[in-house]
């Protein structure tokens, strides 16, 4: 057996150290950066949430007291500077209801039409996208209607779409069509809904299905 020589392990680690010793002390910085930088960066998401939940608090306050430039510029600021925090979508939204009060469709379906291609909440989209359908339905076009119910992932609001469907097919004539949507809106409602009532009388107004 070899006897253990302490020069020669010393000559060995210099060796690695030179060899690996560079690429080690870089892999070291990259790490402490990339952790950083992680910090740094989930910090910056957390002041710019709590700065914008400020923002939209301070547009309700505005809203409440009748403050509608107020509202209108703080609303437009969250759309433009936080689009990624869940205020976003919900000043669209109440920007839209401004526009609608104002009589100002165009405006009203461009709010719409922003919260629900850029909401981060699935509720926000939903509500989005069921306004802006009420809205057409009003302006008569039926069509347009139909293709913003026709979505697979309805996440709750089956009730609502079916409902929306069958005002559509009915201002289309088709009685039969909106009487089975009227139904399934009334087979997706809650039992305690108090809007059932008035579901139920939307299809009964209908009569009955007519034979084939």
């Amino acid at each position: 057996m070899e006897a253990y020589n302490p020069d020669d392990q010393l000559a060995n680690l210099k060796n690695w150290w030179k060899q690996y010793g560079q690429a080690l002390i870089v892999g070291v910085i990259i790490g402490l950066l990339l952790l950083a930088g992680g910090n740094y960066w989930r910090q910056h998401k957390i002041k710019r949430a709590e700065t914008a939940s400020l923002l939209y608090e301070s547009l309700l306050a505005d809203l409440q007291q009748g403050k509608a430039d107020a509202m209108s510029a703080a609303a437009t600021k969250l759309m433009q500077d936080y689009e990624a925090t869940p205020y976003a979508g919900k000043s669209a939204l109440l920007l839209a209801r401004q526009r609608f009060d104002a009589k100002d469709i165009a405006g009203t379906r461009t709010y719409l039409e922003w919260a629900m291609k850029n909401a981060t909440e699935a509720a926000v989209q939903h509500s989005a996208r069921l306004r802006l359908g009420r809205l057409h339905l009003d302006q008569g076009d039926t069509a347009t209607v139909l293709a913003l119910v026709n979505i697979k992932d309805m996440n709750g609001f089956v009730s609502e779409y079916e409902e929306l469907k069958a005002d559509a097919l009915l201002a289309q004539g088709d009685r039969d069509g909106a009487r089975r949507a009227y139904q399934a809106a009334i087979e997706k409602s809650p039992r305690a809904s108090l809007y059932l009532q008035t579901l139920t009388m939307k299809r009964d107004n209908l009569g009955p299905e007519k034979a084939p």
